[in-house]
This record gives C-alpha cells, sequence and structure tokens, in this order.
C-alpha cells in the first residue's frame, strides 16, 4: 500500500500544493493535465474559424431572419452592422470575424460579407418598404419591412 499522498506542499518557495510525483495518482495527474489542456486549445482553436459550410449557412440564414422583419431605419442608413448581427446570430459558425461593408454600385443597398478564414464572400442585397407609405416625413427614421437576398459573390 502506499503512503504518499496525491499532493504535497511545494519545496520551492510557494505555500501551495503541487502534484506528488512518488504516489502514482499524482504522476498520472501530471502526465494526463497536460495532455488534456492541449487537446482543449485545439479544440477550441478550430471552433473559432470560419468554414466556407458554415459561412454560406450563416448568411443564407441571417438573409432569411432579416426577410419579413420590421426595422426602425431610414433610406439612407448603413446596415453593416444589422447585417453582422442576423449573420452572428443564425448559429452557424463562431459569429466572430465577419467582415461586412456596403457597396457602392445598384443604390448602395447591397452588403458584401466575408471573413479572413475563407477566401469565399457573399452577396447581401437589402429593399426597405415603409410600413407608413403616406407619413408626412418619409425621410426621417421610421419603421420599414426589409427583404434580403444572398448570393454567392461580391456584390
Amino acid at each position: 500500500m502506499n503512503e504518499e499522498p496525491v499532493f504535497v506542499r511545494s519545496r520551492w518557495g510557494a505555500n501551495r500544493y503541487v502534484y506528488n510525483h512518488r504516489n502514482p495518482a499524482g504522476l498520472a495527474l501530471i502526465i494526463i493535465a497536460p495532455v488534456v489542456a492541449i487537446i482543449a486549445m485545439i479544440c477550441l482553436h478550430d471552433s473559432s474559424r470560419w468554414s466556407e459550410g458554415e459561412l454560406r449557412t450563416a448568411v443564407r440564414r441571417g438573409s432569411e431572419d432579416l426577410t419579413g422583419s420590421t426595422q426602425y431605419v431610414s433610406p439612407d442608413m448603413d446596415l453593416a452592422t444589422l447585417i453582422r448581427e442576423v449573420i452572428q446570430d443564425s448559429g452557424a459558425g463562431p459569429g466572430l470575424g465577419l467582415d461586412v461593408h456596403r457597396e457602392g454600385k445598384d443604390g448602395g443597398r447591397g452588403y458584401t460579407v466575408s471573413t479572413g478564414d475563407t477566401g469565399k464572400r457573399y452577396c447581401v442585397r437589402v429593399t426597405m418598404t415603409r410600413v407608413d407609405p403616406d407619413s408626412r416625413f418619409p425621410f426621417i427614421r421610421q419603421d420599414h419591412y426589409l427583404t434580403a437576398s444572398a448570393s454567392e459573390g461580391p456584390c
């Protein structure tokens, strides 16, 4: 029977406990703990990167979620932040690392979505329809129905 404890006080001046290499359980913990930490780091790294399939799914789901929604926006407003949020909330991919920027073509309603992890780019086009078309103030910020469509390639 082994009388050595699993944890012993450190002899390096600090008042802390360390694994005891003379105990078989302590020795196993000395070997297993770094292996588990390395595997966890590898898994976390892989889950923080976008794949092409995840980006495609996130952009399509985000544009579907945006279609039919009512937003308090103005026609000249940049919707890049709104598009980034719906794509991040789609449930596909890590969510972080999206680059969404407005393109000047087609009336300024096209937004190119990409990431640094993939070479793919997607175009999300957004159209707005005022909820109250008879408003006396058509150019101020008000509720709009949004319709979004996604296609592969930049806008």
